[in-house]
This record gives structure tokens, sequence and C-alpha cells, in this order.
């Protein structure tokens, strides 16, 4: 019976049909990984171009390098075609910060009221929108725009807006976790950067008088300088002191002295242009830079500080008349034909203090010019 007991035949079709399977499988497996690594190694490239521009942003110090990263690095970085900042200020106060430091951004736009950005962020999530809403870039010809809501606390302090003139490039079915942190990482450096620019601005001013104290006024007079030689226009330095300020203080009290140096602050800041420079030199004494003044002009506005400080008619807390009178010494560098160097500050200065010296030894509540004497020239008299 065993010899005569007939083997089953192979199922050999069966057998093709599975590997043909497996193969097809491990065919779209590998696909599927392929992708997965060609997808993994598409988001490390663009994991590093953020982080590389968070770096850039971490790196810099101050307001104005962080605009110039936000709004023009930016294009740069991820090959942009616009990019605009809102930011929140319900008092101005940041805004009249960004003034006084100099900024200028057509692509800066200060909001009063958190309507605007409501309006755009319902959620507070980022929106990526094709076309951008017509509030956003306006009369520019964007056509696709990352939208990011810029959140500390909580509460929306501003807007970053990312556009392409491409209406494919920011698109309603892309990721976004990128561009979140992105943006959480710009209002944090946005926040630093305003803090950090008060506390300096705080540093610079004179706590009695509100203008600008003499740490500032000395950096103010480099930088005049230095434009004043690029525009090759002249320069007036004026130091002021307040005439007999000590008889003030002994016959009315401190309070009173105080209170006439704040109003001689305020009135002459008043009758400078915004590009002149105040500050309380140091006492009593205060020093004013004029950029594209020459000596005419100068006197003028000098004997203009003048009669409007005699004319003051203060009076005492008792009610008892404080005669103010100032005395007002001045100089001008006028180049352009004077290179500049390292001493036409000090050597500028010591001529505005002896012009105010003549002012004093000529009976005060006047007004000194002393024309600007180079060291070489004054080594040989």
């Amino acid at each position: 019976m065993q010899g005569g007991a007939q083997r089953p035949a192979p199922v050999t079709g069966m057998s093709k049909n599975s590997d043909s399977g497996i193969q097809q499988r491990f065919e779209q497996l590998s696909r599927t990984v392929g992708e997965l690594m060609e997808k993994a190694v598409q988001n490390e490239r663009i994991l590093r171009r953020y982080q590389q521009f968070e770096l850039a942003m971490l790196s810099v110090s101050g307001l104005e390098p962080l605009l110039d990263v936000l709004l023009d690095g930016s294009r740069r970085h991820f090959q942009l075609d616009a990019a605009e900042l809102w930011l929140l200020d319900r008092d101005a106060t940041q805004r009249r910060l960004v003034e006084e430091v100099g900024i200028v951004r057509e692509e800066l736009r200060w909001l009063a009221e958190p309507a605007a950005l409501t309006a755009l962020y319902p959620t507070h999530q980022v929106s990526l929108a094709s076309p951008p809403p017509a509030a956003v870039f306006r009369r520019r010809a964007v056509r696709s725009a990352a939208l990011l809501p810029l959140i500390r606390r909580g509460q929306l302090i501003g807007s970053l807006h990312l556009g392409s003139f491409s209406p494919h490039r920011f698109t309603a079915d892309k990721s976004t976790d990128f561009i979140t942190h992105l943006g959480s990482i710009v209002a944090m450096c946005l926040e630093n950067a305003v803090n950090q620019e008060r506390l300096y601005r705080l540093s610079l001013v004179d706590p009695l008088t509100q203008v600008a104290n003499r740490r500032a006024f000395e950096l103010s007079l480099r930088t005049e300088l230095a434009r004043a030689a690029r525009r090759r226009e002249p320069l007036t330095l004026m130091l002021a002191d307040i005439d007999h300020f000590k008889e003030i203080n002994d016959q009315h009290g401190h309070q009173t002295g105080d209170m006439v140096l704040q109003q001689v602050a305020a009135q002459v800041q008043a009758l400078l242009r915004q590009t002149d420079h105040i500050c309380r030199y140091g006492g009593e004494e205060f020093a004013f830079i004029l950029p594209a003044c020459g000596p005419a002009l100068a006197g003028e506005v000098a004997e203009r500080i003048r009669i409007c400080i005699d004319q003051l008619g203060l009076s005492s807390s008792a009610g008892l008349s404080v005669p103010v009178t100032i005395s007002i010494g001045f100089s001008s560098w006028e180049q352009p034909d004077q290179q500049l160097d390292e001493q036409i500050g000090s050597q500028l200065l010591a001529a505005a203090d002896r012009g105010l010296y003549r002012a004093k030894r000529e009976g005060r509540n006047r007004t000194g010019f002393s024309a600007l004497v180079f060291v070489a020239e004054e080594s040989q008299e």
C-alpha cells in the first residue's frame, strides 16, 4: 500500500501569486519609507531654516536691528516678496519710542485698538491665506500670505505677515507647526527689544527736567558731528548757564530751584527744532546741539532763547517773584574743508565754553560767540 500511495502535486500557482503579492507589498512599503525619509529630510531642512532665522533674531540687540531682521531679513531668508508688522500700541508709547530712536519703516503699522488683530485671529491661530485679507499688504500684489499672531501672556500684541506673489506659496492645506513656533519667538523678541529700548532711553534722560542727560549729550554730539561731516553741513554747539542760580536756591529754596530748571528746559525745548538736541549738562548748565546751523543762524537762536527766559516771569511757592536770566556761549564747526577727527568735539565744547565765559564776564543775560580754534593753532599762540 505504501508503494502504491500517490504524493500530492505541488501548488505552484498559489506560490507564484503569493510571491507576487509579497513583492508588491514590499515595493509599496519601500516607496512609503522612501517618501517618509524624503519628508523627514525636507522637514529637517525647513526646521534648520527656521532655527537659523530665530537665532538671527535672538542674536541682535536693540529694536532697530530686530525690525531689520523681521522686515528685511525674513524676505531674504525665506525668499519672500513682502513682509509687514502690525503692533498694538494703545497709548502710542511704543510709537513715540520708535520715532525717538529715528526708525522709519513703511512696513510697520500701529494699532490703537485690538479690533484689527481679533478680526485676523479669532482663535489666536496662524492663518495661511490665498489670497490674504484685504486689510493685509495694502497696495501690494501679494497673492498668498502667512499671518502670524504675536501673543504674550495670552494677549495679542501684534501680527507679522509674510507674503508671496505666488498663490501657491501659502495655502490652507500646508502645515503651520514651524511658523507657529516662529510667531512665539518673534513676540518674545519684540517685547524684550521694546523693554530694552525703554530702559536705555531712561538711562539717557535727566529725571528732573526730562531732557537728555550728559551721557546722551556726548552720544548725540558724536552722532551729529559724523552726520555733519557726511553731509558737509555746519554744526553749532551751545552752552547755557542760569544766572545767579545759587541765589535762587538760597532765597527761595531748592524746590523753587528745581521748578526753575524744569521751566527753562521746557521753554528751550519748545523753541528748538525737532532735529536739535537739548541736554542738562550738569547743575544749572544746559547744552544745545544744532545740526545744519552756522554762526549767523545760531546767534539768532541764542538770542531768542535768552529773551524767552528773561521774560518767563516765574514765582515761588510763596508767591514771590523769581527773576530768571540765562547766559549762552556758542561755537560752530563750519566745515566742509576741515577734516573730522576725534578732537573736534572737545574743541567745539571748549570754544562754546569760552563764549559762555565771555557772556558771564560781560554782565550775564547775554550771548557770546567764540570761533572754533584747533589744537594746532592753539599751540602756536
